[in-house]
């Protein structure tokens, strides 16, 4: 089924780059029309343009979720990666009015991960906490932590959380509250995390936020044994 849905895919995605460059040429010669009508015509091609391109965006994130893509490991602080995606998003969260609060935990075991990979993740899962909270502003919260065997990483928002019935299907693709999402980011959270032996826990209540955490294995595990005798 995941090899029927890929070549799907790739045979949607080849008329669908002709109808994007066909576009753009139609885009050219409308600029040569009278202006009564260059108007009109410029604004109908936009739109198709702008479709085209939403539609490219979820092909290439459906093919993203089912594709299994083995991580190339190398050793790295997960902290550094969750400040390069800050970083990133930084603009669009300060515009938006939303504080950013961490709690991150010094020194955290050094973990064998994709950072490609990874940052995606964190990429994906903190877009999806501020773009729930409300334009009235809220928080986000980052914790970090370690047990004897993981290394988490808690994302927490103040948005509109999630319904009961939501919850029950939310790692379903193209199942999304947002009017422009595709439903599949976070499909592709799962399959990486997976991917990295990891697992995911999520926790929300309908206008009081979400909290995701995610679970990475430690490179060295800490194993604890029991005490050679008990004493009476």
């Amino acid at each position: 089924m995941t090899l029927l849905a890929a070549g799907v895919a790739h045979e949607i995605g080849n008329p669908l780059n002709s109808i994007g460059l066909h576009l753009q040429l139609l885009a050219r010669k409308a600029k040569q029309l009278p202006p009564k009508y260059r108007t009109d015509m410029e604004e109908l091609l936009k739109t198709a343009e702008s479709e085209t391109t939403r539609l490219d965006v979820i092909l290439k994130q459906f093919l993203q979720a089912i594709r299994p893509t083995r991580p190339i490991r190398e050793p790295y602080n997960i902290e550094t990666i969750l400040m390069e995606v800050l970083k990133l998003l930084e603009p669009e969260i300060q515009q938006r009015g939303i504080q950013i609060n961490t709690d991150l935990q010094p020194s955290l075991p050094i973990l064998s991960l994709d950072p490609v990979q990874i940052k995606q993740v964190f990429y994906n899962l903190i877009k999806n906490a501020y773009q729930s909270i409300p334009p009235e502003g809220g928080t986000i919260l980052l914790k970090s932590g370690y047990t004897d065997d993981s290394v988490f990483v808690t994302v927490a928002d103040t948005g509109c959380g999630i319904s009961p019935e939501v919850m029950g299907s939310i790692y379903e693709p193209f199942l999304t509250t947002k009017s422009t999402g595709s439903g599949l980011g976070l499909l592709i959270v799962r399959r990486i995390v997976k991917e990295h032996g990891g697992s995911i826990t999520l926790a929300s209540q309908p206008g009081q936020g979400t909290t995701i955490t995610v679970f990475l294995p430690r490179v060295e595990r800490t194993i604890r044994l029991l005490p050679s005798s008990i004493p009476s």
